[in-house]
C-alpha cells in the first residue's frame, strides 16, 4: 500500500472518530444545553486561559529586555479568557465547542508539560 493512500486511511480513520466524538458530545449537550454551555463557558473557558497563560511564556520571543514573554500573559489575561468565554457563548454546536476548546487546552498543557519534562 503506499505512503498516501495510509495516510488518507488515516486521516479518514481520525475525522470519523471526531465527528462521532463531537455527536456523543452533542447528545449530551442536546439533553441539557444550558448546563453544557455554563460548563464550557464557565470553568473550561477559565481552564483553557489559563493552559494558555502558562504555555505563552514558551512560545512569546523575549523581546529587548527579556521579560515580554512573562509580561504579556499577564497583562493579556482578559483577553485570553474573553476568546474561549466567546466562542463557547457563541458556538452553536456546543460537541464541537468541547472538542476545540479541550484541543486547545491539551495542547498548551502538553507543550507545558514537554518543556518540564525536556
Amino acid at each position: 500500500m503506499s505512503a498516501g493512500r495510509a495516510k488518507r486511511r488515516d486521516v479518514a480513520a481520525v475525522t470519523a472518530w471526531l465527528e462521532h466524538a463531537a455527536g456523543a458530545l452533542r447528545g449530551v449537550f442536546d439533553a441539557h444545553p444550558l448546563a453544557g454551555r455554563w460548563v464550557l463557558a464557565g470553568p473550561l473557558a477559565l481552564i483553557a486561559a489559563f493552559a494558555t497563560m502558562a504555555a505563552m511564556p514558551l512560545w512569546l520571543p523575549a523581546g529587548r529586555a527579556g521579560v515580554d514573554n512573562i509580561v504579556l500573559p499577564i497583562v493579556l489575561t482578559p483577553l485570553i479568557w474573553a476568546v474561549p468565554f466567546f466562542y463557547a457563548c457563541l458556538e452553536p454546536n456546543l460537541g464541537r465547542c468541547a472538542l476545540v476548546l479541550l484541543a486547545a487546552t491539551l495542547l498548551q498543557g502538553l507543550v507545558v508539560a514537554v518543556t518540564m519534562v525536556v
